[in-house]
């Protein structure tokens, strides 16, 4: 499978690493004791959505869902309806991305609601980005949470990009999904396997959740910035990239090549880790403020070459 289908969740239907958090939702639904609100925390990438997409097969596809394999049948009709938006049980509301969810849309939103389901299957209304929700919209999302109606279920998924109004998450229960540096490398190395994707991105020493990793991957295939290239040809090539398309996932892969470079780095100098680590920071600085301030690409690249050959 291609990278930019898989970063697509309705498309994993093998769910990896997160058995544990999938079998807590499947009890609390089993024994009866689903929060009317549920709240979905962890870093953006840790593969929420991607569990919701599981539990929603397993609940209203029980006979297509492998419980043993934690897998879905992509073809199965309910899983087509939920692709599609279009099951009858659940509603997804997602905002574009860099944009904030509007007050009208949760409004429209409430009204959707507020009329009984087709049939006497619960119905799950899924939020995600909630932590972008500005005080408008999450006012007008805190009513509906407050009146919940029999069958409807809120889960709520916070990327912890921001901090959420204390007023909704003083509502939900409140599920922390956290994978420590073994988890997301052994996640990693699975999608790869079974998925053939070809890996030109040094993961072993980042910090970063899977789903992240799938996208810097993608952009890297993509633009063919491959494994072979030194660091300052990947940082031109990257800023030069952006210049040309504005993709704020580009800042955020030269930062995480900046990171897993300079970590490599402490690894061989020890003893001057503190030096690294300041010369480290202030590339981080120039790449942000390339983007904040619109600045001179020569200029800025000029700066971080600079930078970085005292690092030699």
């Amino acid at each position: 499978m291609e990278d930019k289908n898989l970063l697509n969740p309705f498309n994993s239907n093998n769910l990896i690493g997160l058995d544990n958090y999938f079998n807590e939702l499947v009890n609390l639904y089993n024994s009866k004791t689903f929060p009317k609100v549920l709240l979905l925390s962890g870093k953006k990438g840790s593969g929420k959505f991607t569990l919701i997409i599981h539990l929603l097969n397993y609940i209203f596809s029980k006979n297509t869902y492998n419980l043993n394999e934690k897998s879905f049948n992509p073809k199965s009709p309910f899983h087509n309806k939920l692709s599609n938006n279009i099951s009858e049980n659940v509603i997804f509301l997602k905002h574009k991305e860099n944009e904030n969810v509007k007050i009208e849309d949760i409004r429209n939103l409430k009204s959707l609601i507020s009329k009984h389901s087709i049939n006497d299957n619960p119905r799950f209304i899924i939020l995600d980005d909630v932590e972008k929700y500005n005080i408008n919209s999450s006012n007008a999302l805190l009513k509906i949470l407050e009146e919940p109606a029999k069958n409807n279920f809120f889960i709520l998924i916070d990327n912890k990009e921001n901090k959420i109004i204390e007023t909704i998450s003083s509502r939900a229960i409140k599920i922390n999904i956290f994978l420590n540096q073994t988890q997301k490398k052994t996640i990693i190395q699975r999608l790869l396997q079974i998925n053939e994707i070809e890996n030109v991105m040094d993961f072993k020493y980042l910090d970063i959740s899977p789903g992240l990793f799938l996208e810097y991957n993608r952009l890297l295939n993509t633009n063919n910035l491959h494994v072979e290239l030194n660091f300052m040809e990947k940082i031109e090539k990257i800023l030069n990239l952006y210049k040309k398309n504005k993709d704020q996932k580009l800042i955020s892969l030269a930062i995480n090549i900046t990171e897993s470079h300079f970590f490599c780095l402490y690894q061989k100098n020890v003893s001057k880790a503190i030096e690294l680590n300041e010369i480290k920071n202030k590339i981080v600085c120039s790449i942000n403020n390339f983007v904040k301030f619109n600045l001179n690409f020569k200029t800025v690249y000029s700066s971080i070459k600079s930078q970085f050959n005292n690092a030699k």
